[in-house]
């Protein structure tokens, strides 16, 4: 307190140009100090915009990007939904043109009812006025139901030529592993060879019996078992 008396006794007794030179010498560090923080201020401020227009920037990529994939996305779903330019229609024909030479090429099994589905969606196929979805439809079932026959056992009565003679024989499939008939009176028995694509007659003994069993097996009438059934040796690939 008594320095600030003398401080102000003495500037008292000093002229006025003088007590003016000394407060703006005493206010200098003030003001520098307050241009920093209004420069550090301002140059934060600056630091966050620069990072905001590049964020901002980013995402307007982003944007002009996914703009252009939905453009692309808009023009290939425009030209699959045509019915006539569809690149479907080719994959279609190729599906239905597999499915047909599989067919005839497979294990002839439920032949005649396979062959009456294929024809007809063969009849759908072919008409330029049935709806693209449903042709692809009917064909993706027609697959699933031609892969399911290869994880199944089945067993039904038909009537085919044995020996020059028409009978009813009993016809076994196990998966696409192996088809059998024996007839009615279990003397003739005979698989399917794929090698030749025609019905190779079984001697008597082990393998008659073991058709016999998968044919009970098939049925319901037997427990599941291990057997031995005639199957094509293994090839190798090509």
């Amino acid at each position: 307190m008594k320095s600030l008396q003398y401080f102000s006794r003495s500037l008292a007794s000093v002229p006025a140009a003088a007590v003016a030179v000394i407060f703006a010498v005493l206010s200098a560090p003030l003001s520098a100090q307050s241009l920093q923080e209004q420069f550090d201020q301002a140059n934060n401020q600056l630091e966050q915009l620069t990072v905001a227009n590049a964020q901002l920037r980013n995402r307007i990529a982003l944007q002009e990007q996914l703009i252009e994939e939905m453009a692309d996305s808009i023009e290939y779903a425009a030209m699959i939904s045509n019915e006539e330019t569809s690149p479907l229609n080719d994959l279609v024909e190729r599906m239905m043109a597999s499915m047909e030479q599989f067919i005839e090429s497979d294990l002839p099994f439920n032949l005649e009812d396979r062959r009456e589905e294929v024809s007809r969606i063969r009849g759908l196929v072919d008409n330029p006025d049935a709806p693209l979805s449903q042709k692809l439809i009917l064909l993706i079932a027609l697959y699933q139901a031609e892969g399911g026959y290869g994880r199944t056992l089945d067993t039904y009565e038909t009537i085919m030529e044995v020996d020059g003679v028409e009978q009813e024989v009993t016809m076994t499939r196990i998966g696409r592993l192996m088809l059998a008939y024996q007839t009615e009176d279990r003397t003739t028995t005979a698989v399917w060879d794929k090698s030749t694509s025609s019905w190779l007659e079984l001697p008597a003994g082990e393998y008659r019996s073991a058709i016999t069993t998968a044919t009970d097996i098939a049925s319901s009438l037997t427990a599941p078992a291990l057997m031995d059934i005639p199957v094509p040796a293994p090839v190798t690939a090509q």
